[in-house]
C-alpha cells in the first residue's frame, strides 16, 4: 500500500514536471516570434469602380517554422463590401514567394472595421504583401489538409483538378476529420518536445524511482 501512494506521488510530480515544460515551451516559442515587415495595397476594383479600404497591419510575426498576421479592414467608402478577398503574399527572404492565402471579406458596412487573422506555415518568411482583391481564382479548386492548404490545379507543379474535386472532398467533410489527426498530432508533438527538453540524469532517476518501487 505505501508503495502504491508513492508511485502515486511520483507520477504527480511526473505529471506536474510536464505541465510545466509545456508552458514553459509556450514562453520559449514566443520569444522565438520575430517581426515582419511588409506592405499593403488599397486600391482594387469592386463593382467595376476603383475603391479603397484603410487596410492596417496590427500584428505580424512568424518562427522559422509558421507565424501569424492580423490586418484590420476599415470601409472609409460609402459602399457596403459584399464580398471581397484579403490576399496575402508570403515571401521567404524578401524575395522568395512561400505562400499565397486568400480570407474572404463580406458585410462590411460604410465605417466599420473588421480584423482578419491570418495564421500559416511556412519556412524563414520575413516579409509579407497584403492586397484586396474582387476575386479568388482557385477558389473551387482548394481544400485543407492537416492545416494547408491543396490547390488542385497546381500539385508538384501540375494540373491534377479533373481527377481531384476539391469541392467533394469539402462537402465529405474531410477538413473536419484531418483536424482531428491534426489535434491528436500536436498532443503527441508537444509530449515528444517535453521529453526531449528533459535532461538524461531526469530519466536515470526516474527509472531508479519505479525500480525502487516495484
Amino acid at each position: 500500500m505505501a508503495k502504491m501512494q508513492t508511485f502515486t506521488i511520483y507520477v504527480l510530480i511526473i505529471i506536474s514536471f510536464f505541465i510545466l515544460s509545456n508552458f514553459l515551451e509556450g514562453q520559449l516559442i514566443e520569444q522565438m516570434y520575430k517581426p515582419l515587415s511588409g506592405s499593403t495595397k488599397e486600391e482594387f476594383s469592386y463593382n467595376g469602380e476603383k475603391t479603397d479600404l484603410d487596410l492596417e497591419v496590427i500584428d505580424a510575426k512568424a518562427t522559422r517554422m509558421n507565424g501569424v498576421l492580423t490586418v484590420r479592414v476599415t470601409n472609409n467608402t460609402s459602399q457596403k463590401i459584399d464580398k471581397a478577398y484579403l490576399r496575402t503574399d508570403l515571401f521567404a527572404k524578401k524575395d522568395i514567394k512561400a505562400l499565397v492565402r486568400y480570407i474572404e471579406i463580406n458585410d462590411l458596412e460604410p465605417g466599420q472595421s473588421k480584423d482578419y487573422k491570418l495564421k500559416f506555415r511556412a519556412g524563414y518568411v520575413d516579409t509579407y504583401k497584403v492586397a484586396v482583391k474582387e476575386d479568388f481564382p482557385d477558389e473551387d479548386y482548394i481544400f485543407e489538409i492537416f492545416g494547408y492548404e491543396i490547390n488542385t490545379k497546381s500539385i508538384f507543379g501540375l494540373d491534377l483538378s479533373k481527377y481531384i474535386d476539391a469541392q467533394a472532398i469539402k462537402q465529405a467533410g474531410f477538413n473536419g476529420i484531418t483536424s482531428v489527426f491534426e489535434f491528436f498530432g500536436k498532443i503527441g508533438h508537444r509530449f515528444v518536445v517535453a521529453a526531449q527538453s528533459v535532461p538524461w540524469w531526469g530519466y536515470v532517476g526516474a527509472l531508479a524511482i519505479i525500480a525502487g518501487i516495484i
